[in-house]
């Protein structure tokens, strides 16, 4: 039900974007770089990420819509000492040695509104906010071993941009600087997702 909801949500955030005077739609590719928790169980950086988004304008300076972003990160874990492992009750009942492989696919959805600067048909600076859901798949892979656990959290996102036109024509150049947060879950296996989001694409306004 929760995945419906969401659906329909961002569906409707669409059409508002498209039915809008003026429409801006991006694509860009994605670098993050995770701090905190995130960064100790995964790694640091992830150049492996795509970024879909549409905004509608409801005045030459405001926009409102929605985005799509799908960010992979990955570590190997080498020269690690032996693990312990516990059972339920928290009791020490051995230790796990191995070469553990991490993994962490973020894939947030987001409804936004921009603020920018500027005038239509020129360079564009915009500050905006997003708010949302962020599905977290996150994996560990030891030996024969394999510990997965997947939650919807609650994610937002500040971000600062710029959209460059290419002279008179409605394509142009957009790079983005975002940081996002979404919160932990009950599970004690899980963590709260912090990184910053670089992205650079193109953008379309009709």
């Amino acid at each position: 039900m929760k995945k419906i909801i969401l659906s329909i949500a961002f569906m409707m955030a669409t059409v508002v974007a498209v039915n809008a005077q003026t429409s801006y739609w991006k694509f860009a590719y994605g670098m993050s770089f995770a701090s905190g928790e995130t960064a100790d169980f995964s790694g640091s950086d992830s150049f492996r990420g795509f970024t879909i988004e549409g905004r509608g304008f409801l005045s030459d300076n405001v926009s409102i819509g929605g985005m799509w972003s799908w960010e992979v990160f990955n570590e190997i874990k080498r020269g690690l000492p032996p693990q312990p492992i516990y059972d339920d009750a928290g009791n020490h009942i051995g230790d796990q040695s191995g070469t553990p492989y991490t993994y962490l696919n973020t894939m947030p959805i987001l409804f936004n509104g921009h603020y920018y600067l500027g005038d239509y048909g020129g360079v564009r600076t915009y500050f905006g906010l997003g708010i949302g859901t962020l599905y977290v798949e996150q994996r560990k892979d030891e030996g024969f071993f394999t510990d997965q656990t997947n939650s919807w959290r609650f994610a937002a996102q500040p971000e600062v941009g710029v959209y460059i036109p290419f002279g008179l024509s409605s394509a142009g150049f957009d790079i983005r600087l975002g940081y996002r947060y979404a919160t932990n879950t009950s599970s004690d296996k899980t963590f709260p997702i912090s990184m910053l989001n670089l992205t650079v694409g193109f953008g379309f306004m009709n």
